[in-house]
């Protein structure tokens, strides 16, 4: 008897077939999107995490909107001035310019950085081919001379054209970009690329996982995305010494600066505070895809009670009880929801390989914690789908289900 629910599924091939299939396709969306919303989010948390540093100093009440603030924000020369102050406990200061260009037919979020301090943004990672932008800081240097020696601090700024910024003798229009986002674009090793008005060159190409897919020679952002002003970047990332507390550290560089001060691994609660609106849609989506799915099991079901009312009423007839009628039942429902369970795991592994295929930047990450979370959604689906089915099974009339022809 025990082979009873199966055996009942397998008469019906086709209609328990889509039944169960119902049931995978609400698996495979849950796991989906759960893999693809926090997955995306998470892998730029970690590539920011992977940024040798401790604290992030940004602009008072940005927030959780510091996690997609671009433009000039804080004067450099706080670095300075958190150097000299905190000495015994700041290591170093690395101020960085972010900005968001397009490339591979979507908005990356490039970062200005110095290239004698671009290790520190890659967890000390070194470039898969090429070499870094502006090398020891010659197109800076020739900015910096060029603007603050001229004009002087503060005043009006210069206007310099695309062959002055990309002048052999101080090339500063230079991109380092991660081998993913290499992939993404078909882009390779010094080819020219039009994008944010100008036209770049690659001149290298980071692993993936590092802090951002674009990085440029911080004066060049300063310049081109800050109006001209060379003295002012986004924000700081700062390193304290080995024995620093992080707490009260971040305290104290707030006073000095006026600024907030975060540990660098607030960011990803950032992100889940900024984005979080989207994880509400996402988990509306898959509890509707879920309900429709396990009504798909509740109506099979239900039509086969209404067809077995004799074979019901013979088992009753036979002596089997309530509660054995209610096993059969549900037995069968959650033989029907392992079965799209298992389909839909499988189809969210092939949904993740196909979404990576047309879409390489974006990230889909299959985790067992997701996969048990659609497991325990699974089952208790399925409870509740055969319960109702289960007790009209218990309620057939024994005398007019067999006076029946």
């Amino acid at each position: 008897m025990a082979a009873l629910p199966l055996a009942n599924i397998l008469h019906h091939k086709l209609r328990s077939a889509l039944s169960a299939l119902g049931i995978g396709i609400g698996v495979c969306m849950l796991v989906t999107l759960l893999g693809l919303s926090r997955g995306s989010l998470g892998e730029i948390a970690d590539r920011w995490e992977s940024v040798d540093a401790d604290l992030i100093v940004f602009p008072r009440g940005w927030g959780e909107n510091a996690s997609d603030k671009s433009g000039s924000a804080l004067p450099d020369r706080y670095a300075q001035r958190l150097l000299q102050a905190h000495g015994d406990i700041v290591r170093r200061v690395v101020p960085v310019f972010t900005w968001q260009i397009r490339l591979a037919g979507q908005d990356q979020t490039a970062v200005g950085v110095d290239s004698d301090q671009w290790q520190q943004l890659t967890g000390g990672r070194s470039l898969l081919e090429g070499r870094l932008f502006d090398p020891q800081l010659r197109f800076t240097r020739w900015l910096h001379q060029t603007l603050l020696t001229a004009g002087g601090e503060g005043s009006e700024p210069l206007e310099l054209t695309a062959n002055d910024l990309s002048d052999p003798n101080h090339d500063g229009l230079e991109l380092v970009i991660d081998s993913r986002l290499a992939k993404a674009g078909g882009y390779r090793l010094g080819q020219t690329v039009q994008t944010a008005n100008h036209r770049w060159r690659i001149v290298g190409i980071a692993p993936a996982g590092v802090m951002a897919r674009v990085f440029l020679p911080r004066a060049t952002a300063q310049y081109l995305f800050g109006n001209g002003d060379i003295t002012r970047s986004t924000l700081m990332f700062v390193k304290l010494t080995e024995h620093a507390d992080m707490g009260p550290a971040a305290r104290a560089l707030a006073a000095t600066t006026g600024q907030d001060v975060v540990p660098l691994t607030r960011y990803r609660g950032m992100l889940i505070e900024k984005f979080g609106i989207m994880f509400v849609y996402v988990d509306a989506v898959n509890v509707i895809a879920l309900i429709i799915a396990f009504l798909f099991i509740m109506v099979t079901l239900y039509t086969m009670v209404l067809q077995r009312t004799r074979e019901i009423a013979i088992l009753k007839s036979c002596g089997a009880s309530d509660a054995f009628l209610l096993r059969q039942v549900l037995a069968e429902s959650l033989l029907l929801t392992g079965a799209g369970f298992l389909a839909g795991v499988a189809m969210s592994f092939l949904a993740a390989q196909v979404i990576q295929t047309l879409r390489p930047l974006l990230t889909v990450t299959i985790t067992w914690h997701w996969i048990a979370i659609a497991a325990l959604a699974a089952a208790a689906g399925a409870i509740v789908a055969g319960a109702y089915p289960a007790w009209r099974a218990t309620r057939v009339d024994v005398g007019e289900a067999l006076s029946l022809e």
